[in-house]
């Protein structure tokens, strides 16, 4: 595992992102993990491909890969790991 500013990025997520963006055909994409509001049932994570930057973006590469993640997100991810299981 690589950990980078509170935010651990397993080997088997950086290959399952690698191999998304590979079915997406285009190499500028990079995973973006985003906290919102849910109202009242809590947080909602999204998950999506994303090429573009905003400027409050933080760039976390493990792996071969990039995640990308807001500056308000990484305040409630901290600690988090970020894993994939196929099960």
């Amino acid at each position: 595992m690589t950990e980078s500013a509170g935010l651990t990025i397993t080997e088997s997520a950086a290959k399952r992102i690698t191999d998304l963006i590979a079915t997406e055909g285009d190499g500028a994409l990079m995973l973006r993990v985003a906290v919102s509001s849910g109202g009242c049932s809590g947080f909602q994570y999204g998950f999506d491909l994303d090429a573009a930057m905003g400027d409050d973006d933080l760039v976390f590469e493990a792996h071969g890969t990039k995640v990308v993640v807001d500056d308000v997100s990484i305040d409630l991810l901290g600690g988090s790991v970020l894993d994939y299981k196929d099960e």
